[in-house]
């Protein structure tokens, strides 16, 4: 027994130091980040990244010693060198990537944006991208409008693309201004359903709150899942099915479209032939009130059982999603309060 539990000792210390001998000490020295703050900021990321276990700032020294497995070392320096960089030099445009494991399909991008205010535009673009593509671990440094994503080769490929393409300018608006929206790409995901990621810009929204207020009535219109916005650029990222995406996008740009202009009539919008699944735009002449649209909108809901009518204020446009035929008898009721 003696023996045995000797032996069991023996062995025990042996894996522990062995565990030790594997940990890697480094310590490294900021040259081009000067305040203590973003000495924390730099070290939270790599640490949040990394998983590494210690990653200790000395501010009077300003160092930062890392002690971790080799590969997380390694990686940290990496992070380190790409983070620890002077803000008056542009550092968009090439691809900085990491792969972590030869055998895993695990990677590490870092993406510098050039256009959102901080904070809020930067997290605005991060909480879309992280949502719409699932992405545990994303972590943002602000200072350099750098953002660090690690998860696998599509999700950082989805990333980049969503990066670069919600990444805009903030619109400008003048009076009586009709701006040309540039026009949306999509990236394809490998999942079986709900896998098309778009980005559709709405340049004429003259507010956030309009802004907003699209957005809301396409995602309930669409049963879209996954739809988030950057304000400042009138972008917002959508991912669902391919049916669900093109209808988005009908809806998106007609609504942009009349923003600028008075709008009368009515746009349709149908699946397929063979399906009796129609959306339609109703544009009211005479609701320019808030209060008359939302009581007309409300008097189609209950006179004919219908689930999905929207509204949007400007112009003042009610929206239904149902079969034809109930379309036209709401059609009908909708003509008669529009006087």
């Amino acid at each position: 027994m003696q023996t045995t539990a000797a032996a069991s000792l023996t062995i025990a210390a042996f894996l522990a130091s062995s565990a030790l001998a594997q940990q890697t000490d480094r310590l490294l020295h900021f040259t081009a980040t000067s305040s203590t703050q973003n000495f924390q900021e730099i070290a939270t990321v790599i640490q949040a990244v990394t998983e590494i276990p210690k990653a200790n700032v000395d501010a009077t020294e300003k160092s930062l010693s890392l002690q971790g497995t080799a590969g997380q070392v390694a990686l940290a320096e990496w992070l380190f060198t790409n983070l620890d960089k002077p803000t008056s030099v542009p550092q968009n445009g090439a691809k900085h990537e990491y792969r972590v494991s030869d055998s895993a399909d695990d990677v590490v991008r870092l993406f510098y944006l050039t256009n959102p205010d901080i904070p809020q535009g930067m997290q605005e673009i991060a909480t879309a991208v992280r949502s719409l593509v699932s992405i545990p671990r994303m972590f943002l440094y602000e200072d350099l409008r750098a953002i660090a994503v690690r998860g696998t080769s599509e999700q950082a490929g989805a990333a980049q693309f969503l990066f670069a393409e919600m990444d805009k300018p903030a619109v400008v608006h003048t009076p009586s201004q009709k701006l040309q929206s540039s026009a949306s790409s999509e990236f394809q995901m490998k999942e079986p359903s709900e896998s098309l990621v778009r980005v559709i810009y709405l340049p004429n929204t003259k507010t956030v709150r309009d802004f907003q207020e699209v957005v809301t009535l396409v995602r309930s219109t669409t049963d879209l899942r996954w739809a988030f916005t950057y304000n400042a650029a009138r972008a917002v990222g959508v991912r669902g099915t391919d049916d669900q995406i093109a209808l988005a996008k009908w809806l998106f740009e007609n609504l942009d479209a009349a923003s600028t202009s008075s709008h009368s009539g009515v746009n349709e919008y149908r699946f397929s032939p063979t399906t009796d699944d129609f959306v339609r735009v109703f544009y009211l002449a005479s609701a320019s009130a808030a209060e008359h649209l939302q009581e007309t909108a409300a008097q189609v809901r209950q006179k004919f059982l219908l689930r999905r009518v929207f509204t949007y204020s400007v112009p003042s446009a009610v929206v239904i999603r149902d079969t034809a035929q109930k379309i036209a008898l709401a059609g009908q009721l909708i003509q008669q309060q529009d006087k």
